[in-house]
């Protein structure tokens, strides 16, 4: 059987068309987000920490006030959400460890694409759910500095390696006065 060259071009279309589409025009529901290790040292007394958080702002917190409307309305993300167990699992099962591993994904949170400026790792040090948080880290890539780094998030891409190093003997200002 002899194709010409109309017949050969068609052939070819169809498989290279074939071969790409195992999924047809399904929308992709790869997660979006960032993963990495939160290291930790020098742990406080075992009643000084409550909770641990991880939570990423749209632009940076100018005062405590800002932060429960911030939250309201979708420009802070909490992760775990709040209702569920902390970073430290339940029971506290992680706590006193070296690292632990997370990953902050649209499939485990309200997170969404776009520019985070301000991610920080918030740990709850009194019983007052509501006002009792203080920065334990915050995500930066000059070593040894508070200098806030903002995270992108992309869409269908968890971005690796945002890792925090929390020191509970030197732990950041609150980024408001």
């Amino acid at each position: 059987m002899k194709l010409g060259w109309s017949g050969a071009r068609t052939l070819c279309l169809l498989l290279v068309l074939w071969s790409g589409c195992d999924t047809g025009l399904a929308p992709l529901h790869e997660p979006s987000g960032f993963s990495g290790i939160l290291r930790f040292k020098n742990w406080p007394q075992p009643d000084s920490i409550r909770d641990l958080r991880i939570v990423a702002f749209t632009n940076f917190p100018s005062d405590s006030a800002g932060i429960i409307t911030a939250l309201v309305q979708g420009r802070a993300i909490v992760y775990p959400a709040v209702g569920t167990s902390g970073l430290l699992g339940p029971g506290w099962v992680y706590r006193f460890t070296d690292s632990i591993r997370f990953s902050f994904t649209t499939e485990n949170s309200t997170l969404q694409i776009g520019n985070y400026e301000y991610v920080v790792i918030a740990f709850q040090y009194g019983p007052s759910i509501l006002t009792d948080w203080a920065p334990a880290a915050v995500y930066t890539t000059q070593p040894n500095s508070f200098t806030p780094a903002p995270i992108r998030v992309l869409l269908h891409r968890v971005i690796p390696d945002i890792d925090f190093t929390i020191d509970f003997t030197k732990t950041p200002p609150k980024p408001w006065r």
